[in-house]
């Protein structure tokens, strides 16, 4: 028995395994490209939706403290800033010295405790950011209204500043109270 070129198997045999390879190009140049195309969208709509969830969450809160502080323009509100790490210290001492004045504030004692650390916390966002640490003890004396005014000047200075403790003794003369005071400066790195 021979086999002829124009056997009807044979034309059949082509017409199949012309359309087998026509759906292999067409999944190939196709629709495979069209599927990854469609991840990304999907990954892409995901970010978005995260953003726009993130941005509403923020107009939410700035709508809050326009709430809780009516009359005050939020673009110009007053922010405590963290000055660059190797400012932070000499711009605080700076800044000291008309406090100080203005309170009638003797400083006895200024002495830094410990190293520089550094600290990462989370923004308001949720970002991580991070910040350098510098502790500094400090021995005050002053009466008891200008020493509780002075530091609550020092915690609403410009630069991000914590008192961290107070420990009041008696002082030199009546009515002067001695205060040993532990500051947290902040800075960035």
């Amino acid at each position: 028995m021979t086999f002829s070129l124009r056997h009807p198997m044979v034309g059949h045999a082509v017409i199949v395994a012309g359309f087998v390879l026509s759906v292999g190009v067409v999944q190939a140049v196709y629709i495979e490209p069209r599927v990854r195309e469609v991840k990304t969208l999907h990954s892409t709509e995901a970010r978005l939706n995260s953003e726009l969830q993130d941005m509403q969450s923020g107009i939410h809160e700035m709508e809050g403290w326009a709430t809780a502080h009516p009359g005050q323009d939020l673009w110009t509100f007053h922010v405590r800033k963290a000055l660059p790490a190797q400012d932070m210290v000499a711009g605080f001492l700076r800044s000291l010295v008309p406090l100080a004045d203005r309170h009638k504030v003797k400083t006895q004692l200024i002495q830094p405790a410990g190293a520089l650390m550094q600290e990462t916390v989370a923004d308001a966002a949720g970002n991580p950011m991070t910040y350098m640490r510098v502790e500094l003890r400090f021995h005050l004396e002053a009466t008891y209204r200008e020493l509780g005014e002075y530091l609550s000047d020092l915690e609403a200075m410009d630069q991000l500043v914590v008192v961290r403790s107070v420990a009041l003794s008696s002082g030199t003369e009546y009515p002067e109270l001695g205060a040993d005071v532990t500051i947290w400066l902040y800075g960035t790195p």
